[in-house]
């Protein structure tokens, strides 16, 4: 019976929303809010790129491998839900994503092993906060909220669906936002908005008047390849990673999801070696080192059984419990 079959669902929760008509409506608010944490924090790296360089700005935005397991533990009330090795790991993903990110880089003489680089790039991005710095934090944090909150939704929603909600809110969002910035550089609002906007709002209307000119004189050599890359980003690198997040974080905690996303300079750096040729250096290696015994220790703490794994289960327990 509907009892039963509760039961046995109870994990996921998809017959229990459903018996109670609400089943296409959580899946729809989560979308909603989850795209807006990605709308927000795409938003705020966007513009602070302007002032800020790209590896700083990747430095910045890293600091997610800190900030997840710290949020973590706030919504679950309690700072010892997450494990000392999970606590290490993260420490050691981070790390090993600041050494990666000066490889290929010249580094004073000086600087002779990986502690060293670290402290000087923590030191050199500390000492050096700008208005840009304080956009891509807000951006991680926003990027924290996403993946933390994910977790939640993810318990309670099919993949699918989420990603769907997810996807769609998304594009509405930056659809408004283009339609607004398109109005402000026609005029629209009058002379009583700021610099910034005016100035992005001529930007993007010259950068969709260029495309359609470009368009519509492109043949068909030109066509293709553009509509293959769009195919790959929109199906591959959009749709499929925002399904496949919804769908593993229903098995994967938060903190852990976004130590696996640290793995991301490594992947990039294969794909660079057998695409490009390119190789790493010794920050490089190192870097990716840290990054797969971050890893490595998630890993071995599941099969050893220790307490660390029961305790980050009962912390997304909680979190489930506090935030519905």
């Amino acid at each position: 019976d509907i009892a039963d079959l509760q039961s046995l669902n109870g994990v996921n929760g998809e017959v229990r929303t459903e018996a109670c008509g609400t089943g296409a409506a959580l899946p729809i608010r989560g979308g909603v809010e989850l795209g807006a944490y990605l709308f927000l924090g795409n938003c705020l790296q966007v513009v602070g790129l302007q002032t800020v360089p790209a590896d700083r700005a990747a430095f910045l935005v890293q600091l997610t491998t800190i900030m997840v397991p710290l949020a973590q533990a706030a919504f679950a009330r309690d700072i010892f839900a997450i494990g000392a090795k999970t606590w290490i790991a993260c420490l050691l993903a981070f790390g090993g994503v600041v050494v990666m990110g000066f490889d290929g880089k010249e580094l004073n003489s000086s600087v002779g092993d990986s502690s060293k680089v670290l402290t000087l790039s923590l030191s050199s991005i500390t000492d050096t906060l700008s208005g840009g710095d304080l956009l891509i934090i807000m951006a991680a944090v926003a990027y924290t909220m996403h993946v933390v909150r994910l977790g939640k939704y993810a318990q309670s929603s099919t993949p699918l669906r989420l990603a769907a909600a997810k996807a769609s809110s998304e594009a509405v969002m930056s659809l408004v936002l283009i339609i607004g910035l398109v109005s402000v550089n026609n005029g629209v609002f009058g002379n009583s908005v700021p610099g910034f906007l005016e100035k992005t709002g001529h930007e993007v209307a010259t950068y969709l008047s260029a495309f359609g000119e470009s368009f519509s004189a492109a043949d068909t050599s030109t066509l293709l390849p553009a509509l293959g890359a769009c195919l790959w980003t929109g199906w591959v690198t959009c749709a499929y990673t925002i399904y496949a997040q919804s769908f593993g974080q229903r098995r994967v905690s938060p903190t852990d999801a976004n130590l696996i996303y640290t793995t991301q300079p490594l992947f990039s750096s294969l794909f660079a070696f057998a695409l490009l040729g390119e190789t790493l250096g010794a920050p490089g290696i190192v870097g990716g080192s840290l990054i797969a015994a971050a890893l490595w220790l998630i890993t071995t703490s599941e099969d050893d059984g220790n307490d660390t794994t029961k305790e980050e289960a009962k912390a997304t327990a909680q979190i489930n419990v506090i935030q519905s």
